[in-house]
């Protein structure tokens, strides 16, 4: 191991991985109602996040209007250059007791290594973002010159299924980078996932008291119409050998008025739609379109009158697929390899996340990171301070290989 890799890695220890976790889960970021709107989360990078970065010394600090960071450290002389990007907003405290409070367990209860640190958020965004600052700051506080340039992002966002926020920084900044590492994952590679479009079928009735049915128009009749045709009608296409098959998922069905024994007038169906690579979220949305609209004008058969369906779009997620010899996992392996002495799993993701705009845009993308999966959203979110700490190691390894 090289000397200044040495010397970094044996100031990247447990006790300040779980320092870290600790500070970072006391400061609430929660997922609300305003979404990347919401007050706390600029807060949160506001105090816990941009402080540290200039106490490490980093200058080059950019916000954008929604809130998002971008710093930058190293001359950027060398032409290689590497993302880190993080998030901010984590799930809402929900049922969990005490999910700010940064508390520190032994992992063995829950067949994790060395202690653990519960708080909302550790086991998907916070544990991640520890890793990485805590790779920055070594290697800053080892003054090694870096040739290359860190490109150090940490969104409003982590929770809200759509890109707006790193759309918005990068656009606001004009950053760029060979590569990026996204979003732990268990301190495992994953090569890609499946996108992700959201659409919304309105079918319109009208109201009626619902022991007269003949008299009304019952939207709920319509839309469950409406589901039936496409459970059985809509052709996903051919299965992807790595990612699977698209899916399409109702998720969401909510009717109006919100009144007892009434016939009901407006329902919604919420409708999640996975996209392979290569498919066009607005074919995908036209598709469903023209089986949905099939059902405009048909009969309530209760009453005879006529149905009427609207389809909206809402929010997509690009999907992301990288090879396992691309260059930014080969970076992650070698990286790895040198700080821990393992080659890390690959997998491919069931969920849609940034890396898929990332690449859209010719930033090559993988997630790496701590996280515990099955702890995410749960009353147990947590995360482990080993992982956390040999993620740091990880991190640190890959700039100085890369970049140094």
């Amino acid at each position: 191991m090289p000397a200044d890799l040495n010397a970094v890695m044996l100031q990247i220890t447990a006790e300040r991985a779980k320092t870290l976790m600790v500070e970072l889960a006391r400061v609430p970021s929660p997922l609300t109602a305003l979404f990347e709107a919401e007050p706390q989360l600029r807060a949160f990078i506001d105090k816990a996040v941009e402080p540290r970065l200039r106490e490490m010394g980093v200058t080059d600090i950019r916000r954008d209007a929604m809130g998002n960071l971008c710093a930058t450290l190293g001359a950027n002389t060398s032409g290689r250059s590497l993302m880190l990007v993080t998030n901010a907003m984590t799930q809402p405290p929900a049922t969990m007791p005490n999910p700010y409070g940064g508390e520190v367990r032994d992992g063995a209860h829950y067949g994790l290594p060395g202690e653990v640190v519960l708080g909302k958020g550790l086991s998907e965004q916070k544990a991640p973002l520890a890793a990485i600052l805590l790779a920055l700051q070594t290697i800053v506080t080892a003054k090694i010159p870096i040739a290359g340039q860190v490109v150090f992002l940490c969104c409003v966002s982590g929770e809200t299924g759509r890109h707006d926020a790193i759309k918005s920084i990068i656009e606001a900044t004009g950053v760029r980078a060979e590569m990026a590492i996204l979003n732990g994952t268990g301190n495992r590679i994953s090569l890609g996932n499946r996108g992700r479009v959201d659409v919304t079928v309105t079918v319109h009735g009208s109201p009626g008291h619902s022991s007269r049915p003949q008299s009304a128009c019952n939207a709920v009749t319509g839309a469950l119409e409406v589901a039936r045709r496409l459970t059985e009608s809509l052709n996903l296409g051919a299965p992807h050998p790595a990612l699977g098959k698209a899916t399409l998922a109702i998720n969401k069905i909510r009717s109006a008025p919100d009144s007892t024994h009434t016939i009901q007038d407006k329902c919604e169906i919420g409708i999640d739609r996975r996209l392979m690579p290569g498919e066009d979220p607005d074919r995908a949305v036209a598709d469903i379109a023209a089986i949905a609209s099939a059902v405009n004008g048909m009969n309530d058969p209760a009453s005879g009158k006529p149905w009427r369906v609207e389809v909206t779009k809402g929010p997509f997620m690009y999907p992301a697929l990288v090879t396992a010899s691309s260059a930014v996992v080969t970076a992650v392996i070698q990286a790895s390899q040198a700080a821990l002495g393992v080659t890390p799993e690959t997998f491919h993701q069931t969920n849609a996340f940034d890396q898929g705009y990332l690449q859209h845009i010719g930033i090559e993308p993988c997630t790496y990171g701590p996280g515990e999966e099955k702890y995410a959203h749960t009353d147990l979110d947590m995360a482990s301070v080993d992982c956390t700490r040999d993620a740091a190691k990880v991190y640190a390894a890959m700039i100085l290989q890369r970049l140094a």
